[in-house]
């Protein structure tokens, strides 16, 4: 009896306290004929990409390299970032890249300097394989991500030290690959500063088209024969020449973080970074309730920042028309609903929310019409 009930109790134990796993992304894989291997990427979906209450909508993608080290922490402040009423970024795609060969994938040319961290040069006798590495981002990775998910066409690359190296050699020579990027403590000393010699020509007659750069500089302890001072001086010449160039339409900003190292900086970098390339996404709430033009006008300085059409998602003026709704500002509702109207018009769910609007101002001609548009939708 004693053993009868002890299994009861188990079983029991086991059902209370079973719980379903939380999961922020998926693994998959393609392979790769520019690197001649299979290679793995993660993706992170946004909140509204597979919620059926609003309309399929398209969204911007991150490429985030080094993801084995960073896709939690970047999900998970891109999701904070872009939630609710106040969101700062809008939602977006996430694709993390993680590595099988960083040094020869991330750096743009052989080198033979050896490295403080690398006595026996077994790293640098695998550098410069950059060229096939971007191939593979531009010729493959990206196609199969366009075709496969909803992506708006707004790009940003984030990549830090020998990403931000890479990410600085796609700004360079391959521009409209991506639309904006987030450059961390990058790691311009190598091969001479090789980078900082072709920025020093390419920045003279360059259009860069409205592209957009958050370059972020971690705080360096002085070691003998230690790269990382380098890192410093190539960090900062890259500063000066964005200073002292002004490159054509890139829009660009830079910061010093004093109290974070090289090991330190991606998290603050990242959310900084972020904030910049948005920087008009955040509308007032408080404001819009009293004069729901903002928000387009917010948008449009958005879009005129970043060189790409951005549009507020349906998910967000659903969440304002309703809370004018449910604090009697009607006129406003409507106006955020009818804005809604505009940007998702096959949505069902649009006509519902103006429906209900309709009715509560006795409105029972347009309430009946609205109805009606519903009816259509498939």
């Amino acid at each position: 009896m004693k053993k009868i009930l002890l299994a009861l109790f188990c079983f029991c134990s086991v059902t209370v306290f079973a719980q379903d796993s939380i999961t922020i992304g998926s693994k998959h894989h393609i392979f790769s004929k520019a690197l001649n291997e299979e290679r793995n990427f993660w993706i992170y979906l946004p909140p509204d990409y597979n919620n059926t209450k609003f309309a399929p909508a398209k969204y911007p993608v991150v490429y985030l390299l080094d993801a084995e080290s960073n896709f939690h922490s970047f999900t998970g402040l891109q999701q904070s970032l872009a939630k609710g009423p106040y969101a700062m970024i809008p939602q977006m795609i996430v694709v993390g890249i993680t590595n099988t060969n960083r040094t020869r994938d991330l750096t743009p040319t052989e080198a033979n300097r050896q490295a403080f961290f690398d006595k026996n040069k077994k790293m640098f006798n695998q550098s410069g394989g950059n060229k096939n590495f971007i191939a593979f981002l531009e010729k493959e990775l990206r196609p199969y991500i366009d075709k496969k998910y909803r992506t708006s066409g707004y790009n940003v690359l984030n990549g830090h030290s020998f990403g931000g190296l890479t990410a600085t050699n796609i700004l360079l020579n391959h521009t409209k690959l991506f639309n904006s990027y987030v450059i961390i403590d990058p790691s311009l000393w190598w091969d001479n500063e090789i980078m900082i010699k072709k920025a020093d020509s390419i920045f003279n007659g360059k259009d860069f088209e409205h592209s957009s750069i958050y370059v972020a500089m971690a705080n360096k302890i002085n070691i003998p024969q230690d790269t990382t001072t380098d890192m410093a001086r190539g960090i900062r010449k890259f500063e000066k020449l964005l200073k002292e160039k002004k490159p054509k339409n890139l829009r660009w900003s830079f910061k010093y973080y004093e109290n974070e190292d090289h090991g330190t900086i991606p998290i603050p970098a990242e959310y900084d970074g972020l904030r910049f390339i948005f920087k008009e996404h955040l509308v007032q709430v408080k404001q819009a309730v009293q004069d729901p033009s903002l928000v387009e006008n917010q948008y449009k300085k958005l879009s005129a920042d970043t060189g790409f059409t951005f549009i507020p998602s349906e998910s967000y003026l659903d969440w304002m028309g309703n809370y004018c709704l449910d604090n009697e500002k009607t006129d406003q509702a409507i106006f955020f609903f009818k804005l809604s109207e505009k940007y998702y018009p096959k949505s069902k769910n649009v006509y519902f929310s103006l429906e209900k609007a309709y009715i509560k101002i006795g409105n029972k001609s347009l309430a009946n019409e609205t109805a009606q548009k519903i009816l259509q939708l498939k």
